[in-house]
């Protein structure tokens, strides 16, 4: 007997198999898919396709790097170490290729809640109070994980055609074949404890202060809108402005030494360069490249809040870096300031600030105000830095290195190219040398598996990239109320919802509803980018339309008049970074980069959280 549907959702465990991919399970961790012996309690879920982390297929490599450790670290911080009262983290799944996810049903129960609750006062508090002794800790240790990671590609080596005499005459020791696996858990287990151990170690109260700080504005200041509240916590000295600013920094000496032209003119970075190294000051300028380039130019240009596989940092495609570069020089030549206005900032922040302030009616909500503020404030800077040190630097130096290994077991023939590594895990990858080191020591070829296997694997996964995901899954009776998907993606409301249970014509949409995070109006003609490493094609003056936004996105932001996403909330990189640029904003309309075209006029109203499509 079928079952009835809810809410015109489908059930989570009736997903059609695509014809041809069965057994797909069986390449992802068993931790990612959906469990069997819990169908009736997961079918009753609110389940959606979470594309602001993850927006596109997710091969083997994707789901062991990013998704299987933020599902660890994300759900153990906010449980277990920052013990948010009511929290129990959120579910991540696969289905075909495509993540999914739904929150882990909180704590109910008063006396639990009580019970968490002086363990997470006690937490918070002493992480306010020690505040600027810890951050500064967590990013030394975080650095010295870089630096391992970046000083370990030297350091890898193919294998010999025979070991050094030095091997026995020094008694023994590790073999180059032990030496090569041993490297390769280094680098997991260096990029896991950034990944894991760091991203997430104040993520948790940040994300729990901002909701909380959110929820009494709008008890005691009803007429406060979320755009306001953000607009409270900007001016900050970020670190996450820096690579920004080592591109506006060279884009500045290169006009200063008169290489401007060759910038403007070149349409490689590649060739650029070329033509620096015949002059004494194009050499300079590409030592002072090269002196910025580790961490600042290691971001990773992600379509999502997390990195694939398939996708650049700066370095791997400096032609991104070409057009901040130009962006930069024009505006530099027409005497414009390219400069944040950061003494504007703090001064309209705290005027916000102090009207908001003098609106509370009792001195109890006031010292409340205070105490909440200030935790937020405090914990602001986190969020924007953990992106760029982890899902950016630690990535991007992680990859690089497992490029390293992949083009040595290319080479002896384990897999067929570099690139084929990326359709494992990090246990087959590590199987995978395993074999190598078999078939080194004798000589002999090694076994085909991995060939085979990875060959069924870039079939399956072609089909999923044509596969339309469902948005939403399950009967969803209310909207999400995670703290992650409402402060960072501005959560699931039922005007999203009813986007997608009645049908949508495109061409007719001419005002898209989104969360308005930051102020002012926009006029300008908009370019749609689906995918990141476009952004340097943008034009002065444009509206930036887009999936979401990431660090290594924000020199755009620059040269940008307004900005809309499909996801994203008030605390997400887009609006942070739009309200630090003064620029309008608005996101969370889910269906912007379907509806808006390149070329199309468009006002991006972050007031009334309102797009509108002037003309196609």
């Amino acid at each position: 007997m079928p079952r009835e549907k809810t809410e015109g959702f489908m059930n989570p465990y009736e997903v059609p198999t695509i014809p041809g991919t069965e057994g797909w399970e069986r390449m992802y961790p068993e931790q990612s898919i959906i469990p069997k012996e819990r169908r009736k309690e997961i079918e009753q879920m609110s389940i959606f396709h979470e594309r602001q982390h993850w927006p596109g297929v997710l091969k083997p490599f994707d789901v062991d790097s990013v998704h299987a450790p933020a599902l660890r670290g994300l759900d153990t911080f906010q449980h277990r170490v920052f013990v948010i009262p009511n929290a129990k983290g959120f579910f991540f799944w696969i289905i075909h290729g495509r993540h999914y996810g739904a929150d882990i049903p909180p704590y109910t129960d008063p006396k639990v809640i009580e019970k968490r609750v002086p363990q997470f006062l006690q937490r918070m508090i002493y992480a306010w109070f020690n505040w600027n002794k810890i951050y500064p800790k967590w990013k030394r240790k975080a650095m010295g994980l870089l630096k391992e990671q970046y000083a370990l590609y030297e350091q890898i080596k193919d294998l010999p055609e025979l070991e050094d005499i030095s091997h026995f005459a020094m008694g023994g020791g590790i073999t180059s074949g032990r030496k090569l696996v041993e490297q390769y858990e280094k680098a997991v287990n260096t990029y896991l404890t950034l990944f894991e151990g760091h991203q997430y170690t104040f993520i948790g109260a940040a994300y729990a202060t901002d909701m909380a700080f959110m929820e009494f504005c709008h008890q005691a200041i009803p007429d406060i809108d979320d755009r306001t509240i953000g607009e409270m916590i900007t001016g900050a000295e970020l670190e996450a402005f820096r690579p920004d600013e080592e591109v506006k920094r060279l884009a500045g000496l290169a006009v200063n030494w008169g290489l401007a032209p060759v910038v403007k003119r070149s349409r490689k970075f590649e060739s650029m360069r070329s033509e620096f190294e015949k002059t004494d000051k194009g050499k300079k300028w590409l030592r002072e490249f090269e002196e910025s380039s580790f961490p600042w130019f290691y971001m990773m240009v992600s379509e999502g809040v997390f990195p694939r596989s398939n996708e650049p940092c700066w370095l791997e495609n400096p032609d991104i870096i070409l057009g901040f570069l130009k962006n930069y020089i024009e505006k530099i030549e027409k005497g414009e300031n390219i400069e944040r206005d950061v003494k504007a900032l703090k001064k309209k922040k705290k005027q916000i600030v102090k009207e908001n302030f003098n609106k509370l009616k009792t001195d109890e909500e006031r010292h409340r105000f205070k105490e909440l503020y200030n935790l937020v404030d405090t914990f602001y800077v986190f969020v924007e830095e953990q992106n760029m040190y982890i899902k950016s630097f630690a990535y991007a130096l992680f990859r690089r290195n497992v490029r390293k290994f992949a083009e040595i077991l290319a080479k002896h023939g384990v897999i067929k190219e570099p690139d084929d590594i990326f359709y494992l895990k990090f246990d087959e990858i590590r199987r995978a040398l395993e074999i190598l080191v078999c078939s080194w020591g004798p000589g002999e070829p090694p076994i085909k598996y991995w060939i085979n296997e990875i060959e069924w694997r870039k079939k399956v996964i072609e089909k999923f990239e044509k596969w339309d995901p469902p948005a939403f899954l399950g009967p969803w009776k209310k909207p999400s109320v995670e703290p992650f998907v409402v402060i960072l993606g501005g959560g699931i409301s039922n005007e999203i919802l009813d986007l997608y249970r009645k049908p949508i014509k495109l061409e007719e949409v001419e005002e898209l509803k989104g969360i308005g995070v930051s102020a002012g109006k926009a006029k300008g003609s908009a370019r749609v980018i689906m995918k990141a490493e476009e952004i340097s094609k943008i034009i002065p003056g444009e509206i930036l339309v887009c999936p979401h936004t990431t660090p290594a996105w924000t020199p755009a932001f620059s040269v940008i008049s307004g900005v809309v996403t499909d996801t994203g909330g008030v605390m997400s990189h887009a609006g942070i970074v739009s309200r630090e640029y003064g620029i309008p904003g608005v996101m969370n309309t889910y269906i912007g980069t379907k509806a808006i075209k390149t070329g199309d006029q468009v006002e991006v109203d972050g007031d009334e959280s309102i797009v509108r499509i002037l003309s196609r």
